[in-house]
């Protein structure tokens, strides 16, 4: 989050600074952004969290969009738009005088972008617009230059998400240790994963942790084939076929 909040500048308010959070599906960007979010939302006029943009888009278009952002941020009810353009240019005009914060929550295409962010100069001085995609060349051709990745978490790291979200503390019985290892090794360092692994265990034996292990690994849950599901469609098609290459064999 630190590298996060260095690329916003809140403190700067001449500017306007729009924020790409990239990396593959499961690794927690909404996550990352709500907690941003949360934590800066009390410094702007206006704050506006568009989850699911990528989903929302595509079952109600874009101009579903841009009347709850607009509703959102200019405090008007039942805003209704005839085109996503027209939608375009209303945020274009009545925002370019606000400071607002805007979240763009899994943005998949640029049409959406340019819907609803546009320009810089489309919101106030001091507003900040931050992007959570998987797509990296999108920000790139939307020629956001702020930008921070998401990554995998490292073995130490993964241990301590795991064990927080299974014990609610840092210490454990060191019975525990070998198996929560093999479940890091498991989830491949993806923080969604682990949170739902060490819910789910949460309070049980090192015997129900071996159990449900041997589960996993023949059986994964749904919310666990879930996350890899998104992770796996995150892929190119050459590295989708790489990879099943490799789970064959």
């Amino acid at each position: 989050m630190t590298e996060v909040m260095k690329l916003l500048d809140v403190g700067s308010d001449d500017l306007v600074h729009i924020i790409g959070i990239h990396g593959m599906g499961g690794l927690g960007k909404t996550t990352l952004a709500l907690a941003v979010y949360n934590l800066i939302a009390l410094h702007f006029d206006e704050s506006c969290f568009l989850q699911n943009v990528r989903e929302e888009s595509n079952k109600h278009g874009l101009k579903h969009l841009q009347s709850i952002l607009l509703s959102k941020l200019l405090g008007e009810k039942d805003i209704t738009l005839t085109s996503w353009q027209e939608g375009a240019s209303m945020i274009q005009h009545r925002l370019r005088r606000k400071k607002v914060l805007l979240i763009l929550d899994d943005v998949d295409k640029r049409e959406q972008l340019e819907a609803i962010v546009g320009r810089s100069d489309w919101f106030g001085p001091g507003s900040r617009v931050i992007i959570t995609t998987r797509d990296k060349h999108l920000l790139k051709y939307h020629e956001v230059e702020r930008t921070y990745e998401v990554k995998v978490l490292n073995q130490s790291a993964a241990l301590q998400l795991l064990t927080w979200n299974a014990f609610k503390r840092e210490k454990i019985d060191p019975s525990y240790e070998d198996v929560l290892n093999r479940v890091v090794t498991y989830a491949s360092g993806l923080p969604l994963a682990l949170e739902v692994i060490g819910s789910n265990l949460f309070g049980k034996t090192v015997a129900e942790w071996e159990s449900a292990m041997e589960h996993y690994k023949r059986i994964p849950s749904d919310e666990i084939l879930e996350i890899l599901k998104v992770s796996f469609d995150a892929l190119g098609e050459e590295q989708k076929n790489v990879f099943l290459d490799i789970a064959c064999c």
